[in-house]
């Protein structure tokens, strides 16, 4: 797919950047994970979060303008409305699950199951598997191409600086401040996904976001200083660097693929998906579907029960 002219400001469309520009927020991170234990008033929310109320108003009204969530009548007595996760909303399941599952894995705090599966009754660790051959989906057995839907589009220019929260949400939530610096903020996940398209360099990173250089620069010391990406030296005059995934980086991937399909069918356009995903190893379309990690079958918010990890 060319560029067309007068292309500064466009950027390749993807899921992953649709998506971030909803939910790549702190705040509605967390709310959408209250929404998930069950919380729909807004005074609860408050309680829970410790949230401005100013800035719960606004990140509500966001989800709802954005079909996420549905203002209903609330039964609960002294409060007016209740905010419900509409069916696109509950779609959003196996992104959070997987988001989860890295946190599992990489923040030791948080090193147990989040959920049990109620149809085998055990903790689990759900994982991503291929839809056609049931393995599980790791970023180099995945190509990728153009799809029918492949496009440019305006970048947004909306000044947003990354959100900050409290102290307090996450002592006693089931996630942590490590995954919210990572999630909260539209472009960081943006940035270490390059890495899976094998843009490496500052000079690829900027052309392809058509990032400020400095927010750029901003994003790159956050995902190194996380340990989501590691500096090679590859030019000594002068000195240059590439940044590459590590192995926490690369375990970031079956969330991005449950985001983007989430993406693909939400905001895909009449054409289709901008890209195509094929699994090297069944050479099928990639399907991922999020199983149990005991008995491998599919997981919904029906079958699961959230686990405390207070």
């Amino acid at each position: 797919m060319d560029m067309p002219l007068n292309s500064r400001d466009l950027i390749k469309a993807t899921s992953v950047n649709r998506v971030l520009e909803i939910i790549g927020d702190r705040w509605v991170l967390l709310i959408l994970q209250q929404c998930f234990l069950g919380v729909y008033g807004f005074e609860e929310f408050q309680k829970r979060l410790d949230i401005p109320r100013s800035t719960l108003s606004t990140r509500l009204a966001m989800l709802v303008e954005q079909a996420i969530l549905s203002k209903t009548p609330s039964t609960t007595p002294n409060q007016r409305l209740d905010y419900r996760l509409t069916k696109k909303g509950r779609d959003l399941f196996d992104t959070a699950l997987m988001a989860l599952v890295w946190q599992q894995q990489w923040v030791p705090r948080f090193n147990r199951p989040v959920v049990k599966h109620l149809t085998c009754g055990q903790p689990t660790t759900p994982v991503l598997v291929c839809a056609h051959c049931q393995q599980p989906i790791h970023a180099r057995e995945v190509t990728y191409r153009d799809g029918p839907g492949a496009s440019w589009i305006a970048r947004n220019k909306r000044r947003r600086r990354r959100s900050t929260t409290a102290s307090s949400p996450t002592r006693t939530l089931a996630v942590s401040r490590r995954l919210l610096d990572l999630l909260g903020d539209r472009w960081t996940p943006q940035v270490v996904a390059l890495g899976f398209f094998g843009i490496r360099r500052f000079d690829e990173m900027q052309k392809t976001l058509k990032l400020a250089s400095n927010i750029l620069t901003d994003r790159l010391k956050l995902a190194v200083d996380m340990g989501m990406l590691e500096q090679h030296q590859y030019q000594t005059r002068p000195p240059r660097s590439e940044y590459r995934l590590t192995e926490q980086g690369l375990a970031l991937y079956p969330m991005l693929v449950a985001m983007t399909q989430w993406g693909d069918r939400w905001y895909t356009t009449n054409e289709g998906p901008p890209l195509l995903l094929t699994h090297t190893l069944c050479g099928q379309p990639l399907k991922g579907v999020v199983v149990c990690g005991d008995c491998r079958t599919p997981l919904t918010p029906k079958t699961t029960q959230p686990i405390n990890q207070s």
